[in-house]
């Protein structure tokens, strides 16, 4: 089993969100939507209000997968959430929106667990809450990470963690936009150290 970083490759690609001139509707999707609900790992729900959004960037590719501002913010295009929907759907909430090239949808995570090995994860400190403060070495309960294909964990709430499932689909695919080699891997089950 693998775990990596959802990492965008944000030099390469670019994903459909209108930076517009006033930034209402960036202010709309961190402020009332992304801080109100996403860091509080609630559905949006009834607030979210989609508006059309254009393409930040002509010059770069256009990517089926991305982020906002932050990696914990995904954006995806309605070919990736055709793809991942089978693997994600029971830990996010989509929330379509249309632009100038199709419908993309940003994504909810809303799965947050208790999934790490602290006994055996590395961190600079344990916080008072148990929780692992600057951690230099993942390592991940196994048991625990069945059929969990993106989620996050309290002790880092705003990255967002992948599968070697979800990875192996992207690249099965052609889906682009993130990190699909090594270089976002966090964790393998093969390699780490077995108690």
């Amino acid at each position: 089993m693998q775990v990596f970083n959802y990492q965008e490759k944000a030099n390469d690609f670019s994903v459909p969100f209108d930076w517009d001139a006033d930034d209402y509707n960036i202010d709309y999707l961190i402020d009332e939507v992304a801080e109100k609900f996403f860091d509080e790992r609630k559905a949006v729900g009834n607030a979210w209000r989609p508006t059309f959004f254009g393409v930040i960037n002509l010059k770069q590719k256009l990517g089926d997968l991305g982020s906002l501002v932050r990696d914990d913010i995904i954006i995806m295009s309605q070919k990736a959430v055709d793809i991942l929907r089978p693997l994600i759907q029971a830990s996010v909430e989509f929330l379509p929106y249309k632009t100038e090239v199709g419908l993309y949808y940003l994504v909810n995570v809303l799965d947050e667990g208790d999934y790490l090995d602290r006994a055996q994860t590395e961190c600079d400190r344990i916080l008072p809450n148990g929780l692992c403060a600057g951690i230099t070495r993942f390592v991940f309960d196994e048991n625990k990470l069945k059929g969990k294909h993106i989620f996050r964990i309290p002790d880092r709430p705003t990255t967002r963690f992948i599968s070697g499932e979800f990875i192996a689909m992207c690249r099965q695919h052609g889906l682009q936009g993130i990190e699909l080699t090594d270089k976002a891997k966090v964790w393998d089950s093969e390699v780490s150290i077995k108690p």
